[in-house]
């Protein structure tokens, strides 16, 4: 079994709950240990972690992910940040000697303004250590990314969950759905994590997510495999699919052989996560 990688999970103390306030269900075993059982299964080396702390009951999420990072060398986390523009290069620096390798971006507002608040020093700084950028977004809010890209092509945008984008009703609506996501593929340092294809089907639990499908051939011709990753979205994903589900689905796409899994399951992010790891400024 070839080595394998997950570009999008989430570790919470003590747990995800999808309904706040209702109390986790992931307290025994913890996030952490469960995830561990599942990599060592399933043959997934590195998992990056993307912080979220936009609600009260994920406060400090940045400070636990750093706290598991010296005993579990597979835990490979990026920093929330609320706003783009609140980095400084004093905080960046902190959370590297932590052994973050990222930021994580949910920008679903303001976005333009956001962006462009952000001091250049900062976009040289994450570009210079080949960081990778975890952005949850949708829609036109990935098109302020042109302008950033193109005066920092060396910042490593990666696009959460296909970019988030609406279902399409058949197969020639699919690249209008993705049109802000693929416009985005001129930029040789974007990459999109193949996650979340739940959260395009109806029910989220329709598992193999046929509705999602028409989308992967769109990416895979813009992007090509290189730029391709997968990701688990564990433990959110949980409330409607199994694990081995959130993996296997990467079989049912026919547009995959299965070295083209090969790259997307695992080596690509692999050699980023090199990459990041090892950067000097």
């Amino acid at each position: 079994m070839s080595d394998r990688a997950d570009s999008h999970i989430h570790l919470f103390n003590p747990g995800y709950t999808a309904e706040l306030p209702v109390s986790c269900r992931r307290i025994n075993p913890d996030e952490k240990t469960l995830y561990e059982a599942l990599a060592l299964k399933y043959n997934i080396k590195q998992a990056l972690v993307v912080g979220y702390e936009a609600e009260e009951a994920y406060r400090g999420n940045n400070n636990y992910l750093a706290s598991l990072v010296p005993a579990h060398p597979w835990v490979r986390p990026v920093a929330f940040y609320d706003n783009p523009a609140s980095m400084t290069i004093q905080s960046l620096e902190a959370r590297l000697a932590q052994g973050f390798v990222g930021i994580s971006l949910y920008q679903f507002e303001q976005t333009e303004a956001r962006l462009n608040a952000v001091p250049d020093s900062i976009w040289r700084w994450l570009g210079d250590h080949r960081w990778l950028l975890s952005v949850n977004s949708t829609a036109e809010h990935w098109l302020p990314w042109q302008n950033i890209l193109r005066r920092f092509p060396d910042v490593r945008l990666v696009v959460s969950h296909l970019g988030l984008p609406k279902a399409p009703a058949n197969d020639e609506q699919a690249a209008e759905c993705v049109a802000t996501v693929t416009a985005l593929a001129k930029f040789p340092q974007v990459y999109v994590k193949l996650s979340g294809f739940y959260s395009l089907s109806t029910p989220a639990h329709d598992y193999p997510h046929r509705a999602a499908w028409p989308l992967v051939p769109v990416l895979l011709d813009h992007f090509g495999t290189g730029r391709l990753l997968w990701g688990s979205d564990f433990s959110p994903a949980l409330e409607y699919v199994s694990f081995p589900q959130m993996l296997d689905v990467m079989q049912y796409l026919p547009c995959l052989d299965s070295k083209s899994r090969q790259q997307i399951e695992g080596e690509n992010l692999i050699r980023l996560l090199n990459e990041a790891s090892t950067a000097q400024p």
